[in-house]
């Protein structure tokens, strides 16, 4: 893997219009969380609350981060992560948050974790990828974002 372009930082991101959920949170750099729904919404709630949990951000359109992947025909398609986030211990994830799964949910997750991969090995920083599907989430009712990832590691 090479770097195509140098590092984009959120914070590049141009103001945009938002009219649909909205969080407050002092851990974004974003004066809010715009979120596309009410499960992104309790997801952000989550992250706000974690105390684990540094830095985070629900990715916005216009940043313009995709991940290339092909589908099951073959074709070549974008994949727009929901959530970047940043741990007190410096490590960071790449978070897709998951209601309905279809047929194409494994080839972005599969793209996704070669993606942080190959993140890791050329920025010396630790990306991980964790999908996090709805129901498990409710069930689980974490504090924090270990108790998440090991939640979901058990389900």
């Amino acid at each position: 893997p090479t770097l195509l372009s140098e590092a984009k930082q959120l914070s590049t991101t141009p103001p945009f219009p938002f009219s649909r959920l909205l969080l407050e949170s002092d851990k974004t750099v974003f004066n809010y969380v715009a979120c596309d729904n009410e499960f992104e919404r309790d997801f952000a709630q989550f992250l706000n609350r974690a105390e684990d949990i540094i830095a985070f951000a629900k990715l916005p359109a216009q940043f313009g981060f995709s991940i290339q992947y092909t589908d099951s025909r073959t074709n070549l398609r974008h994949y727009y992560p929901d959530f970047v986030v940043k741990r007190q211990d410096g490590q960071h994830w790449l978070i897709e948050t998951k209601g309905r799964e279809d047929i194409e949910v494994k080839l972005k997750d599969e793209a996704a974790s070669y993606w942080c991969k190959n993140a890791t090995h050329l920025c010396k920083v630790t990306w991980d990828y964790l999908k996090v599907p709805q129901n498990e989430f409710e069930k689980l009712q974490p504090s924090d974002f270990d108790e998440l990832r090991i939640g979901l590691q058990r389900a």
